[in-house]
């Protein structure tokens, strides 16, 4: 059993008194010396790395709680053996800013059980929404290099290297061999326009002889996401997680969050007799976000886009579609050609190989029905027949074997069929070419499912 508790071991300073001293010094030091100049000379990219924590404080002070389905796909190898997989392992993160709550998907009660109780084996960890950013770049306790800037998936990003001693990194390892505490270091990119994290690569050291270990690594990939009724916030799209043991075990994480939204607060005020000292309105949190109705499961819905999906658009951003004819009925719910239909963009890759291709994902999250929003998860069974788009890459070629004596001979043919994992609520297809262009009317059919288990 692996888990990686994200602690409070980092330092808070609560007297931020002046030193009295020191600044009538500096005063007495400003009179004499009027013509001193301030020193201008900063080592490059120090003004760049204020701004973004800055703004990263700002992001994170006002992000609100946040429910989020984390999907986990595990493999493992055995010492001396293949990497293979082990299995896929979904849950309902909860993320209050502060501190990261489990459960499993569908449950009611979130709970500050490490993720790996809900598995029971392998490897599994925390501290993707917010925390790890906190300690690499909010607490004061690691020190940063700046390293210039570098293109990646076509951005240009600025980079940093940071190492975070072990006194101060509060990250705990535990194995069924022993537990102990790491220190971190690695690198984050930025983007020096918006000021928002795009990656962030942690490398442990410094491990104790209490832990077997001789690599442990995590990587997350943050996205801007829109969320209704709020500005777009930066979330945590995808993440990693390698772990190699002496005796050469090991195992991996590859991590997508999906079906994100506000989590709900339910609240209760309680009345008095008159007289009485009122009582403060107590809130009790939620489990579900109780302002998103369930669909049945099994619902054939075909969904029109309204929104022009091109190649500039940016993972997260807001789409919106609608229904395209009426839904039959299950119970009283009928949903009718029209309803508008909420998502965003999970997925938007540009990729050569085999062939210039696009990757495209879309999560639509919630559908109106007569003024009551309903939650729509499901799953992808079609997509419009427009040129070039497909569910599964299917790629052709033929190769003619020439023998130096005989000259040309038999040609061979061969057929490559890429296909893409499933996320749950996330449809996800292919579109071949250069260029991106999905217009409004673009048709998508989408089938019901029950909350994932």
């Amino acid at each position: 059993m692996v888990h990686f508790a994200i602690g409070d071991g980092n330092r808070y300073d609560t007297d931020r008194k002046p030193n009295m001293k020191r600044a009538m010094f500096a005063l007495a030091a400003g009179l004499m010396l009027p013509c001193a100049a301030i020193p201008q000379d900063l080592p490059p990219g120090v003004l760049l790395l204020s701004r973004i924590q800055r703004h990263i404080r700002q992001e994170l002070e006002r992000l609100p709680d946040i429910s989020c389905l984390e999907t986990v796909r595990r493999e493992h190898k055995e010492p001396n053996g293949k990497l293979r997989p082990l299995d896929t392992v979904r849950l309902e993160v909860l993320s209050t800013g502060n501190q990261e709550l489990f459960a499993s998907p569908g449950d009611r009660k979130f709970s500050d059980r490490p993720p790996i109780s809900f598995a029971g084996s392998g490897a599994l960890g925390d501290g993707f929404f917010g925390l790890y950013l906190k300690s690499v770049l909010l607490n004061n306790n690691a020190t940063h290099v700046y390293k210039g800037e570098e293109e990646i998936a076509g951005r240009r990003l600025a980079r940093w290297d940071y190492r975070l001693p072990v006194m101060w990194s509060g990250q705990t390892i535990q194995l069924p061999e022993g537990a102990g505490r790491v220190g971190l270091r690695g690198a984050f990119w930025a983007d020096p326009q918006t000021l928002d994290v795009v990656r962030l690569e942690l490398n442990a050291d410094d491990f104790p002889p209490t832990l077997p270990l001789t690599e442990a690594v995590w990587s997350i990939d943050y996205a801007r996401t829109a969320l209704e009724g709020h500005t777009a916030v930066l979330l945590p799209r995808s993440g990693g997680f390698r772990m190699a043991g002496f005796s050469g075990e090991l195992n991996t994480n590859a991590i997508e969050f999906t079906q994100c939204r506000v989590f709900a607060a339910e609240s209760a005020i309680r009345f008095n007799d008159p007289g009485a000292v009122p009582d403060t309105p107590a809130f009790g949190t939620a489990s579900v976000d109780e302002t998103l109705r369930p669909l049945p499961a099994g619902l054939k819905i075909a969904v029109r886009l309204r929104t022009r999906i091109s190649a500039g658009m940016a993972v997260g951003e807001l789409i919106e579609g609608t229904v395209e004819s009426n839904v039959p009925p299950k119970g009283a719910l009928l949903i009718a050609a029209g309803s508008p239909v909420r998502g965003r963009i999970r997925r938007l890759e540009r990729d050569t190989d085999p062939i210039p291709h696009y990757v495209v994902g879309l999560e639509f999250t919630e559908v109106e029905v007569q003024g009551i929003r309903h939650r729509f998860h499901a799953e992808l069974t079609g997509v419009d027949s427009a040129p070039g788009v497909e569910l599964r890459l299917t790629v052709t070629t033929r190769t003619e074997e020439v023998n130096p004596a005989q000259g040309p001979g038999q040609v061979r043919t061969t057929t490559e069929v890429l296909t893409l994992p499933d996320l749950p609520g996330v449809g996800t297809f292919f579109v071949k070419g250069r260029d991106l262009d999905l217009p409004p009317g673009f048709r998508t059919e989408w089938k019901t499912r029950a909350p994932e288990r």
